[in-house]
């Protein structure tokens, strides 16, 4: 359970950041590239509430499909290969070398980690919930978070 929740945490934590950016600057750069917009015509990100899902390609959801296959890959691999001193969510990837090494601060980052996350979770789903109910974008809703 504590994997599936750490990738849970980890995707709302890149939801919560790349929700807002698409609403803030999606349009301007598919004009800049000469492509059409993905946001809805009121200016939401598409989701399955808002509609808009069906114009974004086939090739995008094949390759996130895939990404997320070699991932998948990666972690049964990390299980593997650490067996006992494999921590849940350890998918071999740390370019930063940010994860420190002692046991206390170990315990201290997957904390921070899983707290960020179930934050991160509430989070998109408020955005779900907040553009569903009133139609309107996040960014615009509550300007004070997006719009300095």
């Amino acid at each position: 359970m504590r994997e599936a929740e750490i990738k849970h945490s980890r995707l709302a934590m890149l939801a919560v950041v790349g929700w807002p950016l698409a609403e803030l600057f999606d349009k301007g750069l598919a004009d800049t590239v000469g492509l059409p917009s993905l946001l809805t015509s009121s200016g939401e990100s598409p989701s399955l509430l808002n509609g808009g899902l069906d114009r974004i390609p086939s090739a995008y959801w094949v390759a996130i499909v895939t990404l997320a296959g070699v991932i998948e890959l990666e972690n049964m691999n990390a299980k593997d290969e650490k067996q006992g001193d494999y921590l849940p969510g350890d998918c071999n990837f740390d370019p930063l070398n940010m994860f420190p090494t002692d046991k206390t601060g170990q315990m201290d980052m997957m904390t921070k980690e899983i707290k960020h996350g179930r934050l991160a979770m509430m989070a998109i789903l408020g955005f779900v919930a907040q553009e569903a109910i009133y139609n309107t974008p996040v960014v615009t809703e509550t300007p004070f978070f997006f719009k300095p």
